[in-house]
């Protein structure tokens, strides 16, 4: 049994209060991007300043704690790494897809996280098939086809292709659970981590935004735009604080559940603030790539009661 087991064992509270406000938060998130990108705010300047602000929350907690981030060459790997698959990539294509797709539709892409996760793991054999888990995985892309295929299930001219662009964020944020649980500096701490990573995405993420769209300032484009961007920056901290802490102290199993809490706060949101009403094919995948998520983590469940966790 790993450390990272023990503790989950002996004290889940943390984890669990960590996995419920970072569930809520990444389901609003979804909300934010719609308000800053309705508001006409460039996706990639978005991304970059609330990634910037982030980082800087988080440097100060560093330095506050005396942890500050380690610059060898593990740690620099996985700092690059992390960066990019669980910031870079996913939140461009978050911001990209915002103004293009129902919130709600784009939230549903979430529950494909734990079986893109469990596909990787299987093909790194860190995994064994399991048949819930497989079951779960086949509910799950069959979600995402009643939401692409049939004709009318979404309003959106084009939206099919760019439902597939979504696709980007799961597979992304899957490649990163996988760096995270495996390829984690040791005796790091979870708050030195994430600043580490937010920093190295905000200097990517800099450079690009002046490739693409030149220095773009935030404070003179409203309250729609300014509020968005601490909305997205406080969800940020949390959630990267939460993907380290509870995947430390509960394993990935855990962490995983998250995804119920983010679609059920994404449809929430997007229902309140812009009530999208959306299709009986939609809401039909809801349910599917729910049940798929539950199988899915039964299937895990089940692995780690025969292995003793």
């Amino acid at each position: 049994m790993s450390l990272g087991h023990r503790r989950g064992r002996a004290g889940l509270t943390v984890p669990v209060l960590l996995v419920l406000a970072a569930g809520v938060g990444y389901g609003s998130i979804f909300a934010a991007n719609k308000i800053v990108g309705e508001a006409g705010f460039p996706p990639v300047p978005y991304v970059f300043w609330q990634t910037a602000f982030g980082a800087a929350v988080l440097l100060i907690v560093s330095a506050l704690t005396s942890r500050m981030p380690r610059l060898d060459r593990f740690s620099l790997a996985h700092y690059a790494a992390s960066a990019s698959f669980g910031q870079v990539i996913p939140f461009l294509v978050l911001a990209f897809v915002a103004v293009k797709l129902h919130s709600g539709v784009v939230t549903l892409t979430t529950t494909l996280i734990p079986a893109f996760t469990y596909l990787y793991a299987l093909t790194l054999r860190i995994e064994q098939v399991r048949l819930l888990s497989v079951a779960g995985i086949a509910l799950g892309f069959a979600g995402v086809l009643m939401i692409v295929l049939p004709e009318g299930s979404l309003s959106q001219g084009g939206s099919v292709a760019w439902v597939l662009v979504a696709l980007l964020f799961p597979l992304s944020a899957a490649t990163n659970n996988m760096v995270v649980a495996k390829l984690r500096p040791p005796e790091a701490s979870s708050a030195s981590l994430a600043a580490a990573v937010l920093t190295v995405a905000s200097l990517v993420l800099f450079i690009l935004m002046l490739i693409v769209d030149g220095f773009t300032p935030f404070w003179d484009r409203g309250w729609e735009v300014i509020g968005g961007l601490l909305w997205a920056t406080v969800i940020q901290v949390v959630g990267y604080i939460a993907l380290y802490e509870v995947i430390q102290r509960a394993g990935p199993v855990l962490f995983s559940q998250m995804a119920y809490l983010v679609v059920i706060a994404g449809l929430f949101w997007a229902l309140v603030l812009f009530d999208e009403q959306l299709g009986a094919w939609v809401w039909g995948a809801v349910a599917v790539m729910v049940a798929g998520l539950a199988l899915s983590n039964f299937g895990a469940r089940g692995k780690a009661q025969k292995s003793g966790h």
